[in-house]
């Protein structure tokens, strides 16, 4: 990927669709209840500091990927072993997101299909488009982004026609206070901002004369925003009954529209959209992979590399867990302290505070 670079409006593409991911589609701080947008309106602020600590990594070492500039900082071989490390966090988290996809297909529109199955479609074509390389991947979201964008657009407009929103859900509001709120900020923050770790790996591939963080603070609002939005719309149509206990909220919600007895079922366009966003937030963390891979062990690209490790991403994602409900509780309680926050929050901000010190330190002697 040497020679691989992609613009500003690429890479702004790239996170909005990465941040909605299967975000979008599941019942993020649901757990403060009707207060539940309040959660996915403070997140984002959280996520923008989270990127500015990757961004300040990256502009010290702009050349390298995260599980390069780590061995700089850290020295070869603790770095090596932290890098080793990403790369396996960056699979495990690909499976995850992966079998997200498959529970949402299979109870949706596949209920009478393996999820065997639904997993080797999904990773072929993954693995068909990880091999054409990330250049050619940027400029497919770019479409997938105009596509996904009409598609919600649609759907919101649907519900508003429908007289489907009833704001008296969302009060009363802050009825439990702030503590519920707090709560569910841990995991609001850190899926999906805190995963904006995987453009640790991109950044050195962005063109030269692309601003960076300007691109990515108006990414990181227009995604928390409309993540606002989304819950907002959820916590109307649903109530906050019906949301927490649904597995899929946004399919539930789409399934209410009907337009004089000829407008219907238009939860299929959920489901379109499950297709796009997790095809976008799996090839992110594939890429990331791939990258790690090549980059530490010294390896140049090539074919069997790439059909290696998403054979290991798809096998992973089926033996994950033994159900979709033991998938969702390893996720919600085990997975934001033992990987997210070490990943994600923990070891950036160690290896930012190491590069101010050495940094300082120079100073002091020259």
């Amino acid at each position: 990927m040497s020679n691989v670079k992609i613009d500003g409006y690429q890479l702004f593409c790239l996170i909005v669709l990465f941040l909605f991911g299967t975000t979008i589609f599941l019942d993020i701080g649901s757990g403060a209840k009707q207060d539940a947008w309040i959660v996915t309106l403070i997140s984002p602020f959280a996520g923008l500091i989270l990127y500015m600590i990757y961004f300040q990594l990256h502009k010290e070492f702009p050349a390298l990927p995260l599980t390069e500039y780590v061995k700089k900082i850290w020295g070869k071989y603790l770095g090596s072993i932290v890098g080793y490390f990403y790369i396996i966090y960056f699979i495990y988290i690909a499976s995850r997101v992966l079998r997200d996809i498959e529970e949402i297909l299979i109870n949706s529109a596949y209920y009478k299909t393996s999820i065997i199955v639904v997993g080797i479609c999904m990773m072929l074509t993954l693995i068909y488009t990880v091999n054409f390389g990330f250049e050619v991947f940027a400029r497919v979201a770019c479409i997938c982004f105009i596509l996904v964008g009409l598609t919600l657009i649609i759907i919101d407009i649907m519900f508003i026609i429908t007289d489907l929103i009833h704001f008296e859900n969302i009060k009363p509001i802050l009825a439990d206070g702030w503590k519920p709120i707090i709560k569910e900020l841990r995991l609001s923050i850190t899926v999906p901002y805190g995963e904006l770790i995987t453009f640790s790996m991109i950044f050195p591939y962005i063109n030269k004369g692309t601003k960076i963080v300007k691109t990515g603070m108006i990414a990181v609002f227009f995604a928390g925003l409309y993540l606002t939005l989304n819950i907002l719309l959820l916590i109307c149509i649903l109530g906050t009954d019906v949301l927490t206990r649904s597995s899929f909220p946004a399919l539930k919600a789409a399934s209410f529209i009907d337009i004089a007895g000829f407008i219907q079922r238009l939860d299929s366009f959920v489901i379109i959209l499950v297709v796009f966003l997790g095809f976008i937030k799996v090839s992110m963390f594939f890429f990331c992979a791939i990258i790690g891979i090549n980059t530490l062990f010294k390896i140049k690209p090539n074919a069997l590399t790439t059909y290696s490790m998403g054979g290991i991403i798809f096998i992973s994602s089926i033996m994950i867990a033994p159900n979709y409900q033991s998938h969702l509780d390893e996720g919600l309680i085990i997975v934001p302290y033992i990987l997210h926050i070490p990943f994600q929050i923990v070891i950036p901000l160690l290896l930012l505070i190491t590069v101010l010190i050495k940094g300082k330190i120079k100073k002091v002697l020259t």
